[in-house]
């Protein structure tokens, strides 16, 4: 599996000296996903600089593997999730994932405006606990309890 990852790893490190963002959001397990660009930025953030060496390449993935813990999966997708990084999933990192995950506008409308804010409203009004207007981890947690989460955060690497 690691002999894998390697030749992975080589086939996008082209320069020879760690991954670069761009790099990394080549990676074909990523690339067509509409969080790929946020995935990737968490990933980085875990790295002591800005190109990811092989160790950091294969200690990130690890969040995806099929066996990793429900709990690492949770933070990361908790991480990816609150776009303006402070620590609660508030209205504009919710309307943010909805309109990464949705077009709105243009020929390939999926959702109107008022739609989002609509789902925006009922997924605040379910998962916020404690009605301070936003999601902490803990209510995330709870809202995501039962649901078939941990497969949908693994990936075949290889």
């Amino acid at each position: 599996e690691i002999k894998k990852l390697l030749r992975e790893f080589k086939l996008l490190d082209v320069d020879g000296v760690g991954l670069t963002r761009e790099q990394a959001l080549e990676l074909p397990q990523l690339k067509h996903n509409p969080l790929s660009s946020r995935m990737v930025e968490v990933l980085l953030d875990q790295v002591p600089s800005d190109r990811m060496s092989f160790r950091d390449f294969v200690l990130s993935l690890a969040v995806f593997a099929p066996d990793e813990r429900r709990e690492a999966k949770l933070k990361f997708a908790f991480k990816v999730y609150d776009l303006d990084n402070d620590n609660v999933l508030g209205r504009g990192d919710l309307v943010g994932l909805l309109r990464a995950l949705t077009p709105v506008g243009g020929s390939r409308q999926v959702m109107k405006p008022d739609e989002l804010d609509t789902v925006v409203d009922n997924v605040l009004e379910e998962a916020d606990q404690d009605g301070d207007g936003a999601i902490s981890y803990e209510e995330f947690q709870k809202a995501v309890d039962g649901s078939d989460f941990h497969s949908k955060l693994s990936l075949d690497m290889l």
